[in-house]
């Protein structure tokens, strides 16, 4: 195993937790430190193609790494060869479609943006140290504690919010612009906080404070599937890695909320959150939870759709043309199999598959559960994410996934010289 310790190179200035690192690499992670944070500030961009600021600082760390021949081969250890198959079959399916029924100029930009977030990100993340990606996630959580702040902040103080940081019905966007996302990605930002708690790699300070700030934001949201994912993830965490003292903690709390909730939740919760989650809960109805009906018959449409293209996709960003109704449907397994066909959906299938395969090299080999167990639990998230998302290259999708499958790279041992150019520390 590679311990965090014998990790550090024996020059340039010392560094918090992360050993000694040269000044070209203390500049890259700063830069990937500034991405991670900003990656779910969607807000943060140029109107005239999707770049963010925090793909501007991607690209910062990037040529920083390549000036100094550091970039690496193997992104993701043992599985990048896995992956980078993945990669081809994903868009090898969707540009067979595009050639053959759709638009090339849509297929280039797809291409482009998906090879930024699912080829790019891990070469620039995947084959750093246990506590480099530790220090990213923390970026992450803090990113999100920031989106959350703001939020309160535009609910609250503007006299005339934007509809890009809250809802007509008052649901919180704020920088992310989108209530669903927003708190599926909190969810991950929870679930990564709790791990690093339990892993003893953040102090339970941070935890009293974080955790309440990033549960409320969740529910400022008042989206449906990012409560029942983040109740997901916090109880999959907890039960994998937490202790007996942990889990007692987790059923009590648990049994309290709820108590407090379906009898007290009209007098402070969010008004938001009673409309669209507490009255459909306590009425049984499942009809009152948002667009549920809506998205039903969307993806109804999408399975016919998609009979007619498992050999050949209707090419890149062609679904909504097939449709009756006009609007990609909100799956992306299902958008991916009508636009790629079954070549791009096992593709796709690759990336989780590879996330699982790491995972379980990170507990057999790397004796690190933990770790392992976070990986597991992301990718289940990831999973549970994909199937109400459209495309998902947005840097905010793909950022706690690689970080996650990161953190396992990191526990397993070094194969040989050829895994990249150069080392990273």
């Amino acid at each position: 195993m590679r311990p965090a310790s014998a990790q550090s190179v024996s020059f340039g200035k010392p560094t918090n937790g992360i050993g000694y690192l040269p000044s070209v690499d203390m500049a890259a992670l700063y830069f990937l430190m500034a991405a991670v944070a900003l990656a779910p500030m969607n807000y943060l961009r140029v109107d005239f193609v999707y770049f963010t600021l925090s793909d501007f600082f991607f690209v910062l760390a990037g040529f920083v790494m390549l000036a100094a021949g550091q970039l690496p081969v193997k992104i993701f250890g043992p599985a990048s060869g896995f992956w980078y198959s993945s990669f081809l079959f994903f868009t090898g399916g969707l540009t067979i479609g595009s050639l053959i029924n759709g638009d090339p100029t849509e297929l280039l930009t797809v291409f482009v943006q998906y090879f930024f977030s699912l080829i790019v990100l891990p070469i620039l993340i995947g084959n750093r140290s246990f506590d480099q990606i530790v220090l990213l996630m923390k970026a992450f959580i803090i990113g999100m504690g920031i989106v959350v702040l703001f939020g309160i902040y535009a609910i609250n103080f503007m006299e005339d919010p934007t509809h890009r940081f809250v809802s007509a019905n008052g649901r919180m966007l704020s920088l992310v612009e989108r209530a669903n996302e927003c708190a599926l990605m909190l969810a991950m930002a929870i679930v990564f906080l709790l791990s690093l708690i339990l892993q003893k790699q953040s102090s339970r300070i941070w935890g009293l404070i974080g955790l309440p700030i990033l549960f409320y934001g969740v529910i400022l949201t008042g989206s449906n599937s990012g409560l029942i994912v983040t109740i997901v993830g916090t109880v999959a965490i907890i039960l994998s890695s937490g202790s007996p003292r942990h889990v007692v903690t987790l059923i009590v709390g648990t049994l309290i909320a709820v108590l407090v909730v379906l009898n007290f939740g009209e007098l402070f919760l969010p008004e938001v959150f009673r409309e669209r989650v507490l009255n459909a809960v306590l009425a049984g109805d499942i009809s009152q939870a948002g667009t549920f009906s809506d998205r039903l018959f969307l993806l109804q449409e999408a399975f016919e759709v998609s009979r007619g293209t498992l050999l050949i996709g209707l090419g890149a960003n062609q679904y909504s043309l097939a449709s009756e109704q006009g609007i990609v449907v909100h799956s992306a397994y299902l958008l991916t199999l009508s636009e790629g066909g079954l070549i791009s959906l096992l593709g796709m299938v690759g990336f989780i598959l590879a996330s699982i395969y790491l995972a379980w090299m990170a507990i057999s080999v790397g004796r690190s559960p933990s770790v392992g167990a976070l990986t597991i639990v992301a990718m289940l998230m990831y999973v549970v994410l994909l199937a109400g998302a459209t495309t998902f290259y947005a840097r905010f999708w793909n950022v706690p996934f690689v970080l996650a499958i990161a953190l396992s790279v990191s526990r397993l041992p070094v194969f040989g010289p050829t895994n990249t150019l150069r080392r990273m520390s």
